[in-house]
C-alpha cells in the first residue's frame, strides 16, 4: 500500500512538472503527448497510481489556468477601453474535476488492488 501512495504521489509530483512545462512549450503537442504518458501509465495495472497521479495534476493545474484566464478578462474589463468575455467557464472547471476525480479512481482502484494482494 506504502508503494501505491507512494507511486500516486510520484505521478503527481511529475504532472506538477510536467503539464506546465510540456503545455508551456507547445500547448497541442504538450497536450497530446500528456494524454499518451497518462494513457501508457494508466493501461498498465501496476502503473495505475501513476496514471492517476499525473491525471489528479493534470486537472488541478487545468483549473489553475482557467482561473488565470478569468481574472486576466477581468482585469482587461476594468481598463477603460477594455472589452473581454469568456464563456464555457463552468464546462471547463466541471470537465477539470471530472479529470481529477477519474485520476483519484484510478489511485483507489490501484490501492485496491495493493490491498487485495497482500
Amino acid at each position: 500500500m506504502r508503494k501505491t501512495l507512494g507511486t500516486a504521489l510520484a505521478g503527481v509530483v511529475l504532472g506538477a512538472v510536467a503539464v506546465p512545462l510540456l503545455l508551456a512549450t507547445f500547448a497541442p503537442l504538450g497536450f497530446i503527448v500528456f494524454a499518451a504518458l497518462v494513457g501508457l501509465s494508466a493501461a498498465r495495472r501496476k502503473s495505475r497510481a501513476l496514471g492517476g497521479g499525473l491525471l489528479v495534476a493534470f486537472g488541478v493545474w487545468w483549473t489553475y489556468f482557467i482561473r488565470q484566464a478569468v481574472d486576466r478578462c477581468d482585469a482587461l474589463d476594468r481598463q477603460p477601453t477594455g472589452s473581454c468575455a469568456i464563456y464555457g467557464t463552468d464546462e471547463q472547471l466541471v470537465l477539470a474535476g471530472c479529470i481529477v476525480v477519474v485520476g483519484i479512481l484510478l489511485v483507489a482502484a490501484a490501492l485496491r488492488r495493493a490491498t487485495a494482494t497482500v
